[in-house]
C-alpha cells in the first residue's frame, strides 16, 4: 500500500510538472495560473500546494530539470579540439530539438530571473572548459550566442529543423569567422555618434506611449496597468481608449517604433564604412549605445517575445531582412567569406542579442566598456575560434 501511495504521489507531481511545462511554453509565464496548471493536470487545486509553494516554485523545479538534462546531454567526446567542439554543438542543437517545450520555458525563465541566466551561462562555459577551450565573455557571445540564437530562430520561430547545409554554415562561421584575408579593424568605428530618439510630435498619443515605455521598462508589461500609464502621463484613464483598444496594442506599437528607430540609427552608422567588417563592429557599437540610451526599449522588445510573439518575430525578421542585401554585396566584393547570407545574418544577430542581454539588461556598462569588449570580439568575429 505504501508503494502504491508513493507512486500515486509521484504521478500527481509529474502530471503537474508536465502541465506547467506545456502551459509555460505555450503562453508567457505571467499568463499561466495555478488553477490552469491543476486543471490541465486533472488534479485538485489543493494538490498543488502539497508539492509546490507557488508558481515560481514549480518553474524553479522545471528549470532545474532542464539544467540537469542539458548537463547530461552535452557530452565531451572527440579526439581533437575541433571534433570536441563540433560534437558539443551537435549535442546542444539535438537537445533543443528534442526538448523544444522545455527549452522555450528556459528561454523565458532566464529573462525573468537573472540567476537562471547566470547558471545556464555557467553550464555552457563549463562545457568549453571541460574540452580545454578557454573562453572569455566575447568568445562566449560569439560561440554560444550564435548557436543559441540560431536554435531559437530555427526551432521556436521558424519551426524547422537545422539541416546539414545550415549546420555546415554554422560550423564554418564559428571556426573561421567572416574575414577572408587579414583585415585590420578601423578604429573609427568607435567615433560614431548616436542621437537619442525624439518624439515625433508632442501629442497625447505620444505621451501615452512614452509613459508606457517607461513603466513597462521599470515594472514589466504584466505589472503595469492601463490606469498606471494614463496617470503617469497626466490623463484620465478614458483618454487611453481614444488611441488604443488594449494594453497589448500599446506594446505592439512600441515594438514597431523601436524597430524603426533602431534600424534607422544602424543604417546611418553603417553607411559611414565601406568595408562590411568595420561596419559590423560599428553596428554592434551603435546597437549598444542606442539601447544604453533607451534601455526600456530593449527590455520591452525582449518581453514582447513572450507576450506578443508574432510582433516579436516581425521585429527580428525586419532586422534579419536588413542584413541580407549588404551581406551579399560584401561577399561579392570579397570583404566577407562565403556563408549563406540568410544564416550569417542570424549568427550575427545572435551575438548582438546575448551581448545586449548582459551589457544592457542584466548589467550596466560604460561606452568605454563597450569599446573594450568589441575590440576583444573583433578578432574572433573575423577569424573564428580557430583564430585563422
Amino acid at each position: 500500500m505504501r508503494i502504491q501511495s508513493e507512486n500515486l504521489k509521484k504521478n500527481v507531481k509529474e502530471r503537474m510538472l508536465e502541465a506547467a511545462e506545456q502551459l509555460f511554453a505555450e503562453r508567457c509565464f505571467s499568463d499561466v495560473s495555478i488553477l490552469s496548471i491543476t486543471r490541465k493536470a486533472n488534479v485538485s487545486n489543493g494538490s498543488f500546494y502539497r508539492y509546490f509553494s507557488s508558481k515560481e516554485d514549480i518553474l524553479k523545479e522545471i528549470v532545474e530539470e532542464a539544467f540537469n538534462r542539458l548537463d547530461v546531454s552535452l557530452k565531451v567526446r572527440g579526439k581533437c579540439l575541433e571534433s570536441k567542439l563540433m560534437r558539443l554543438i551537435e549535442d546542444y542543437l539535438y537537445f533543443v530539438e528534442d526538448n523544444t517545450l522545455l527549452c522555450k520555458v528556459l528561454h523565458e525563465a532566464e529573462y525573468i530571473e537573472t540567476s537562471i541566466f547566470k547558471n545556464l551561462k555557467r553550464i555552457l562555459m563549463g562545457k568549453l572548459s571541460e574540452i580545454g577551450f578557454k573562453a572569455d565573455e566575447t568568445v562566449f557571445w560569439f560561440f554560444w550566442g550564435s548557436i543559441r540564437f540560431f536554435a531559437v530562430w530555427s526551432y521556436f520561430w521558424k519551426k524547422k529543423a537545422i539541416d546539414e547545409d545550415n549546420f555546415r554554415d554554422l560550423m564554418d562561421f564559428l571556426f573561421h569567422g567572416v574575414d577572408p584575408d587579414q583585415h585590420q579593424l578601423d578604429l573609427g568605428v568607435f567615433n560614431v555618434t548616436i542621437e537619442p530618439v525624439e518624439l515625433e510630435q508632442d501629442t497625447t498619443k505620444m505621451k501615452i506611449l512614452q509613459s508606457a515605455e517607461k513603466l513597462f521598462g521599470a515594472f514589466g508589461y504584466k505589472k503595469t496597468q492601463i490606469s498606471d500609464i494614463t496617470k503617469n502621463a497626466g490623463f484620465a484613464q478614458g483618454t487611453f481608449y481614444l488611441y488604443f483598444k488594449t494594453k497589448q496594442d500599446v506594446l505592439k506599437e512600441l515594438v514597431i517604433r523601436t524597430n524603426k528607430a533602431f534600424r534607422k540609427t544602424l543604417k546611418n552608422v553603417i553607411s559611414n564604412f565601406k568595408d562590411r567588417r568595420d561596419a559590423e563592429i560599428a553596428g554592434y557599437y551603435a546597437f549598444l549605445k542606442f539601447f544604453r540610451m533607451h534601455p526600456d526599449m530593449y527590455k520591452i522588445v525582449r518581453e514582447a517575445e513572450f507576450v506578443i510573439p508574432e510582433t516579436s518575430l516581425w521585429y527580428y525578421e525586419k532586422i534579419h531582412q536588413s542584413y541580407l542585401k549588404p551581406l551579399k554585396e560584401s561577399m561579392d566584393k570579397g570583404q566577407l567569406r562565403l556563408i549563406k547570407p540568410e544564416n550569417l545574418a542570424v549568427f550575427l544577430m545572435g551575438i548582438g542579442h546575448f551581448m545586449g542581454m548582459e551589457l544592457i539588461v542584466f548589467e550596466k556598462h560604460s561606452e568605454e566598456d563597450f569599446k573594450k569588449f568589441l575590440m576583444e570580439l573583433s578578432p574572433t568575429l573575423y577569424k573564428g575560434i580557430k583564430g585563422g
